[in-house]
């Protein structure tokens, strides 16, 4: 048994504006019409797909079953119809990417533009997240690729290589900092001081929180929480606050005489970085050059 595309674009419809009406109108259908495409899936299918509340339309557990698949199928399509018109030179291309700050302001410019020489009517879409997020990202299909620390596999996601980038997680402060005026330092001096952190579910702030529960001791008193590296940037530089970041994201702040790491070797990580894939994916020309770029 087959759906249509149509069917399913319906179905995603009434999913989204949580009303028939409301999906009729998107869709520039009639309300009777539209619920007839309705009847005719859960006919098919055997099953009710919606109930049909006085509020809107509610998915039943069978209409949850479907959604991520006819999401996945309707953006494949768009995706497949995309190169289609991309070969035939109507159509601009897309190539949605993942990627842990540091690596895609490293990493990313130059492969953006080597891509951009080829397909000059390419489009990039870049999403900048830490590891959990880009992981969520990939296997609901909201991005193609990740260029990312270490992240599990799974039915939806497939690590294809590792990238020669690598970076270093280290203790900044402000240029003007006392700590600035030592050299190597103690750690329990660092720890003793207020810190900038992320949440404690962000992946940044769980390594550290590893890497003090491996030294023994006990964790800095985090004032400030942020998962923005601007902002922890900008309140190290203008305070007596300490941060945790990855090398390539404080540079520019180094080179304007902002701020500096401090020498703490325990509080030094280093982290390796590998390219992911989801693993049922139309790869588009454009789409294995940025993969092949990513591996070389």
């Amino acid at each position: 048994m087959a759906l249509d595309p149509r069917q399913l674009k319906a179905f995603l419809a009434i999913v989204e504006t949580g009303s028939l009406g409301r999906a009729a109108d998107v869709l520039h259908l009639t309300q009777p019409a539209l619920s007839r495409v309705v009847k005719r899936m859960e006919t098919q299918l055997k099953v009710p797909l919606f109930e049909r509340r006085s509020n809107g339309m509610e998915l039943t557990s069978f209409g949850q079953a479907l959604l991520p698949y006819a999401t996945h199928l309707t953006e494949e399509a768009a995706l497949a119809i995309e190169e289609i018109n991309v070969r035939l030179g109507m159509g601009r291309g897309t190539i949605r990417v993942g990627s842990v700050a540091s690596a895609a302001v490293t990493v990313l410019p130059a492969i953006v533009e080597r891509l951009h020489a080829q397909w000059p009517n390419l489009r990039v879409q870049i999403m900048e997240a830490v590891e959990d997020k880009l992981a969520l990202a990939l296997a609901s299909g909201e991005i193609d690729v990740a260029l990312s620390g270490p992240m599990p596999e799974s039915e939806e996601i497939m690590q294809v290589g590792e990238h020669r980038f690598n970076d270093r997680f280290t203790v900044i402060a402000a240029a003007s900092h006392p700590l600035q005026r030592k050299g190597l330092l103690e750690l329990t001096e660092l720890l003793a001081l207020p810190w900038v952190m992320p949440q404690p579910d962000a992946e940044p702030r769980k390594k550290f929180d590893a890497l003090i529960y491996r030294l023994g001791v006990e964790p800095p008193s985090v004032i400030v929480e942020t998962r923005s590296p601007s902002t922890t940037k900008a309140i190290v530089a203008q305070t007596h606050f300490l941060g945790w970041l990855p090398e390539p994201l404080f540079a520019a702040e180094q080179a304007a005489g902002l701020i500096r790491p401090l020498h703490c070797p325990e509080l030094t990580l280093a982290r390796r970085f590998f390219v992911y894939r989801r693993r049922r994916n139309f790869m588009s020309p454009p789409l294995a050059e940025f993969l092949n770029a990513l591996r070389s």
